[in-house]
């Protein structure tokens, strides 16, 4: 299945020339740095009051999460060079920019306070690793996870929040729940050609109880979110916000993805709209107690 609709808009604002590299740093399809995006925005919001700081670091992280995000998938072409042509959904990838996107990371991190720059580069191995993951461990869903979400525990360093820092743990864990339940998802429609090429995945690794792991891992999700609001006493809005999207997230998959691959790419991106929510719930439940 080839995700990449020339229709775009962008294809059509941008002259020709450009194509390879908005292809390249999926510009044209930016649900994936937004959901890198998110766990960070989550941490910065997560305490006290909003304000120009507050959104000083919201567009730093945004303008990384890009840039990052950019160059993972870059890396994953690179490493994937050989397997991805055999794979039709993403055999049309090209290779470059990848050393300019370092750099640009680089200068973003720099511009952060000293605990944030040694997470950061903490980090920096398993996201030039990655792409290895699917072909020697059991559960590469996991390790995407672990990146993916790192940056809420950037951000809570670097707003320097008075709490223990076991309060964004539980955040950490919630949110790699999150995001192995929907690269899972997403994961599926390779499915077949994973098998053929003997790589791992957690569509593999739950094999016929996936639809039930995956109902699981959302309640669990939600719970733990809710765990981290307590935490840090959130305001009472904040769970009846989480507790309707619980709903809603399990109506979804029940009854719009019903573990149909087909239905696989629209549940990806809606999750787009969870994280935004989520976003929301956690702005109200710590400003209104603050």
């Amino acid at each position: 299945m080839n995700d990449i609709n020339k229709d775009n808009l962008i294809f059509k604002i941008l002259p020709s020339f450009t194509h390879p590299f908005i292809t390249l740093i999926r510009l044209d399809r930016p649900i994936g740095f937004l959901l890198l995006f998110y766990p960070v925005s989550f941490a910065i919001v997560s305490y006290g009051k909003i304000g120009l700081d507050t959104l000083k670091y919201l567009i730093i992280f945004f303008i990384g999460a890009f840039v990052m995000r950019s160059a993972g998938c870059i890396i994953n072409d690179i490493f994937d060079r050989n397997i991805d042509k055999k794979v039709d959904r993403t055999k049309l990838r090209p290779l470059t920019l990848l050393l300019i996107l370092f750099i640009i990371g680089f200068y973003i991190l720099t511009n952060l306070n000293i605990p944030s720059i040694i997470l950061g580069l903490v980090i920096s191995p398993l996201i030039i690793l990655y792409p290895l993951a699917k072909r020697f461990f059991i559960f590469p869903q996991l390790v995407l996870a672990m990146i993916y979400n790192w940056g809420c525990l950037i951000g809570w360093v670097t707003i320097q929040s008075p709490y223990e820092f076991s309060n964004i743990l539980i955040l950490y864990f919630a949110l790699i729940i999150w995001t192995i339940v929907y690269d899972t998802i997403y994961a599926i429609q390779d499915e077949i050609d994973d098998k053929k090429m003997k790589l791992y995945s957690s569509v593999i690794f739950f094999g016929k109880r996936r639809f039930q792991a995956l109902n699981i891992l959302i309640i669990l999700k939600y719970a733990l979110l809710s765990l981290f609001a307590y935490s840090l006493n959130y305001h009472f809005i904040f769970y009846i916000i989480i507790f309707s999207i619980l709903i809603v997230n399990l109506l979804d998959i029940h009854l719009k993805w019903r573990n149909l691959p087909e239905n696989s790419l629209a549940y990806f991106k809606r999750n787009n709209h969870y994280a935004l929510i989520i976003l929301f719930s956690i702005m109200i439940g710590s400003q209104l107690n603050v």
